[in-house]
Protein backbone atom coordinates (compact mmCIF):
# COMPACT_ATOMS: atom_id res chain seq x y z
CA UNK A 1 0.00 0.00 0.00
CA UNK A 2 1.34 3.29 -0.31
CA UNK A 3 1.51 6.14 1.83
CA UNK A 4 -1.25 8.00 0.00
CA UNK A 5 -3.85 4.75 1.19
CA UNK A 6 -2.29 4.97 4.60
CA UNK A 7 -2.98 8.60 5.17
CA UNK A 8 -6.29 8.14 3.78
CA UNK A 9 -7.41 4.99 5.88
CA UNK A 10 -6.05 7.58 8.99
CA UNK A 11 -8.31 10.27 8.39
CA UNK A 12 -10.72 7.53 7.70
CA UNK A 13 -9.87 6.37 11.61
CA UNK A 14 -9.77 10.17 13.02
CA UNK A 15 -13.71 10.49 12.39
CA UNK A 16 -16.53 7.77 13.14
CA UNK A 17 -18.11 7.51 9.49
CA UNK A 18 -16.75 6.14 6.27
CA UNK A 19 -15.22 2.19 5.25
CA UNK A 20 -12.14 1.22 3.20
CA UNK A 21 -11.76 -2.01 1.47
CA UNK A 22 -8.30 -3.75 1.60
CA UNK A 23 -7.02 -7.08 -0.17
CA UNK A 24 -4.15 -8.98 2.18
CA UNK A 25 -2.96 -12.27 1.20
CA UNK A 26 -5.93 -13.32 -0.44
CA UNK A 27 -8.15 -12.10 2.02
CA UNK A 28 -10.79 -9.01 1.45
CA UNK A 29 -11.16 -6.79 4.44
CA UNK A 30 -13.46 -4.06 5.00
CA UNK A 31 -12.46 -1.63 8.05
CA UNK A 32 -15.51 0.29 8.89
CA UNK A 33 -16.23 2.80 11.48
CA UNK A 34 -18.47 2.30 14.42
CA UNK A 35 -19.94 4.90 17.23
CA UNK A 36 -20.62 3.44 20.61
CA UNK A 37 -23.36 5.87 22.12
CA UNK A 38 -22.70 4.97 26.03
CA UNK A 39 -18.91 5.37 25.66
CA UNK A 40 -18.92 8.46 22.86
CA UNK A 41 -16.26 6.91 21.20
CA UNK A 42 -15.66 5.52 18.11
CA UNK A 43 -13.67 2.38 16.41
CA UNK A 44 -12.28 0.62 13.25
CA UNK A 45 -14.22 -2.79 13.11
CA UNK A 46 -12.75 -5.53 10.51
CA UNK A 47 -15.07 -7.46 8.56
CA UNK A 48 -12.95 -10.21 7.04
CA UNK A 49 -14.52 -11.49 3.63
CA UNK A 50 -17.81 -9.64 4.17
CA UNK A 51 -18.34 -11.52 7.43
CA UNK A 52 -17.78 -11.18 11.29
CA UNK A 53 -17.32 -14.47 12.88
CA UNK A 54 -17.11 -15.36 16.46
CA UNK A 55 -15.69 -17.94 16.14
CA UNK A 56 -12.84 -16.74 14.35
CA UNK A 57 -12.20 -15.17 17.89
CA UNK A 58 -11.67 -18.62 19.49
CA UNK A 59 -8.16 -19.44 20.96
CA UNK A 60 -6.56 -20.70 23.94
CA UNK A 61 -7.05 -18.89 26.30
CA UNK A 62 -4.32 -19.42 28.67
CA UNK A 63 -1.48 -18.99 25.80
CA UNK A 64 -3.50 -16.66 23.06
CA UNK A 65 -2.58 -18.91 20.57
CA UNK A 66 -5.71 -18.11 17.79
CA UNK A 67 -7.54 -20.91 16.40
CA UNK A 68 -8.08 -19.67 13.07
CA UNK A 69 -5.87 -17.67 10.70
CA UNK A 70 -8.30 -14.49 10.33
CA UNK A 71 -7.59 -14.00 13.96
CA UNK A 72 -3.84 -13.95 13.68
CA UNK A 73 -3.95 -11.83 11.03
CA UNK A 74 -6.61 -8.93 11.72
CA UNK A 75 -7.87 -9.03 15.46
CA UNK A 76 -6.40 -7.57 18.36
CA UNK A 77 -5.57 -9.52 20.99
CA UNK A 78 -6.85 -8.51 24.26
CA UNK A 79 -4.89 -9.40 27.61
CA UNK A 80 -6.74 -9.29 31.37
CA UNK A 81 -5.52 -10.21 34.47
CA UNK A 82 -7.77 -13.44 35.46
CA UNK A 83 -7.91 -11.83 39.54
CA UNK A 84 -8.92 -8.50 40.14
CA UNK A 85 -6.38 -6.14 42.40
CA UNK A 86 -9.47 -6.97 45.09
CA UNK A 87 -8.78 -10.68 45.35
CA UNK A 88 -4.99 -10.42 44.60
CA UNK A 89 -4.75 -8.19 47.98
CA UNK A 90 -6.64 -10.80 49.81
CA UNK A 91 -4.76 -13.66 48.59
CA UNK A 92 -1.90 -11.77 50.12
CA UNK A 93 -3.99 -11.51 53.25
CA UNK A 94 -4.54 -15.22 53.35
CA UNK A 95 -1.63 -16.93 51.41
CA UNK A 96 1.40 -14.99 51.88
CA UNK A 97 3.14 -12.73 49.23
CA UNK A 98 4.82 -15.67 47.18
CA UNK A 99 1.37 -17.64 46.24
CA UNK A 100 -0.59 -14.28 45.82
CA UNK A 101 2.25 -12.94 42.97
CA UNK A 102 1.61 -16.76 41.58
CA UNK A 103 -1.89 -15.60 41.36
CA UNK A 104 -1.77 -12.67 39.90
CA UNK A 105 0.50 -13.61 36.96
CA UNK A 106 -2.30 -15.53 35.77
CA UNK A 107 -3.56 -13.95 31.98
CA UNK A 108 -6.93 -14.72 30.35
CA UNK A 109 -6.27 -14.06 26.35
CA UNK A 110 -8.96 -13.44 23.66
CA UNK A 111 -9.50 -10.81 20.56
CA UNK A 112 -11.46 -8.82 19.63
CA UNK A 113 -12.63 -7.10 16.28
CA UNK A 114 -12.19 -4.00 16.90
CA UNK A 115 -9.53 -1.44 16.79
CA UNK A 116 -9.05 2.08 18.29
CA UNK A 117 -5.44 3.22 17.14
CA UNK A 118 -4.72 3.86 13.72
CA UNK A 119 -1.06 2.66 14.72
CA UNK A 120 -1.91 -0.22 16.32
CA UNK A 121 -3.74 -1.37 12.88
CA UNK A 122 -1.24 -0.59 10.82
CA UNK A 123 1.20 -2.33 12.37
CA UNK A 124 -0.55 -5.37 13.15
CA UNK A 125 -1.24 -5.38 9.40
CA UNK A 126 2.19 -5.13 8.30
CA UNK A 127 3.64 -7.81 10.56
CA UNK A 128 1.06 -10.57 9.52
CA UNK A 129 0.46 -9.71 6.15
CA UNK A 130 2.73 -9.88 2.87
CA UNK A 131 0.64 -8.06 0.43
CA UNK A 132 -2.02 -5.39 1.62
CA UNK A 133 -3.15 -3.49 -1.45
CA UNK A 134 -6.51 -1.29 -1.39
CA UNK A 135 -9.68 -1.61 -3.22
CA UNK A 136 -11.31 1.33 -4.71
CA UNK A 137 -15.23 1.55 -4.61
CA UNK A 138 -16.72 2.27 -7.50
Amino acid sequence: MEQADWDALKEQMASPWGGMKLKCDGFEIYLSQQTDSTKKSWSTVVYVDGYLKGVWLDCDHKTGEPKHEEARRFYRKVTRALHTKRDIESYRKIYGKRKATEMEAHKFFTYDWCWKSFNSLKKHLLANNTSITRILEN
